[in-house]
């Protein structure tokens, strides 16, 4: 499979939203309520993203091929954790990452994480968190790019509370070599 990665563009929010949200669909599928799963709207999904672009924090990266985007990452400064404070050693964060389910598997997420890990480190930051709901399959992935859980917590989504982990990357260098 041919694909590149590259910048994104605010001109990308539509398509980053349609992948974000046939995303949550099939991965989070049986672990949020259908309900909420159900209401996920693209087009309020796409705005979000424009406003991200607008406020210019976040580094974004797509992943495309012939038929246009299937996946992307965004990341920044780190953000505070849901107790309000800061996990201490980290810099930077992985805010998403999310690839069309048969886009996986194929490379594309580690040559995002790569892309996005080496803006990071160009703005100064060295090293990287990424918070992942417990059940998702994605756990793996982080791992397997060397990501040690740092944090478990409970976060509220669709009005379920679901335990979410914090995977880190002291070292963001070794992730991205």
């Amino acid at each position: 499979m041919e694909f590149q990665v590259r910048k994104a563009t605010i001109e990308d929010a539509e398509a980053i939203a349609s992948v974000h949200v046939e995303s949550w669909r099939s991965t989070y599928e049986g672990i949020l309520p259908a309900a909420f799963i159900a209401s996920l709207d693209m087009k309020e999904r796409a705005e979000g993203w424009k406003e991200v672009f607008a406020k210019g924090n976040s580094s974004i990266f797509v992943a495309e091929d012939e038929d246009g985007i299937f996946g992307f990452v965004s990341g920044g400064k780190l953000c505070e954790n849901k107790d309000g404070g800061m996990i201490e050693g980290y810099e930077g964060e992985l805010y998403a990452i999310y690839l069309l389910r048969e886009h996986q598997g194929r490379g594309a997420g580690r040559r995002l994480v790569h892309a996005l890990g080496d803006a990071l480190l160009s703005r100064g930051l060295r090293s990287m968190l990424v918070w992942v709901l417990k059940q998702n399959p994605a756990v793996s992935f982080y791992q397997h790019l060397g990501g040690v859980q740092v944090m478990e917590t409970q976060i509220e989504i669709g009005g379920v509370e679901l335990p979410e982990l914090a995977f880190g990357w002291p070292a963001l260098h070794a992730c991205v070599d």
